[in-house]
């Protein structure tokens, strides 16, 4: 990330999976790798789906549910070896198919011209999140990246979102999130700022009208009606 220019107005926090990009491809692709690997079948996208949101290493514990073991510590065991196949898979694996929902890079374009802050708040591992920013030419884009390792704790916590407001300097209120998960809602009432949904990505829009947010996005900009 280039270091966060000046600006006036408030900013805006951004998720990155099913928010600003869709990602679900490449997700799913490391997915069933790692499930090959088990002698698994692959998985559809809108089984994969439904398993994004908390985390890589959550979301291979999904996708292994039938074959991890029962016991804690073997359980353990066994998902740090899986989510390792993962991260080497998705390395190079979460830039092949990534792209920009329709609208996102002209509306981040006009926040800045606004003077807003922006900053990409994700729980998906930092190293990922910062690939597919720079694979997307965004990399100047955004004063700060909150990833799902960068601190102990990741969205429904709100210290993700307090550290991406110091890392852009800013101490005022009237801050927003927006993000297509409960995760993100919750973060951002338990950290004081404004809160938008995203009913276009890939958590539940029954999900998160019953969460409740400020505003809601039918598109990428575009308040639902």
């Amino acid at each position: 990330m280039t270091p966060p220019p000046p600006f006036l107005s408030a900013p805006f926090l951004f998720d990155l999976d099913g928010t600003l990009a869709d990602t679900l491809p490449d997700i799913a692709a490391s997915v069933n790798h790692v499930r090959s690997r088990h002698s698994l079948a692959p998985l559809a996208l809108a089984v994969v789906r439904n398993f994004v949101g908390d985390g890589a290493r959550t979301l291979v514990a999904r996708a292994l549910a039938e074959v991890l073991p029962d016991g804690a510590v073997a359980r353990e065991r066994a998902l740090d070896l899986a989510f390792a196949e993962y991260g080497t898979h998705h390395g190079t694996q979460c830039t092949v198919h990534a792209k920009w929902f329709p609208g996102v890079r002209e509306h981040l374009e006009l926040l800045r011209a606004r003077g807003h802050g922006l900053a990409v708040v994700t729980n998906k591992p930092e190293r990922f999140a910062r690939a597919i920013v720079q694979h997307l030419g965004a990399a100047d884009v955004f004063g700060a990246l909150v990833g799902g390792d960068t601190l102990p704790q990741k969205k429904p916590d709100p210290a993700p979102v307090r550290h991406a407001l110091a890392l852009l300097g800013w101490r005022g209120g009237g801050a927003t999130i927006v993000g297509d998960g409960v995760q993100d809602l919750r973060a951002g009432k338990a950290a004081g700022v404004r809160t938008i949904a995203c009913l276009f990505g890939y958590g539940s829009p029954a999900k998160l009208k019953e969460e409740g947010a400020d505003e809601y996005w039918s598109a990428f900009g575009v308040v639902a009606g």
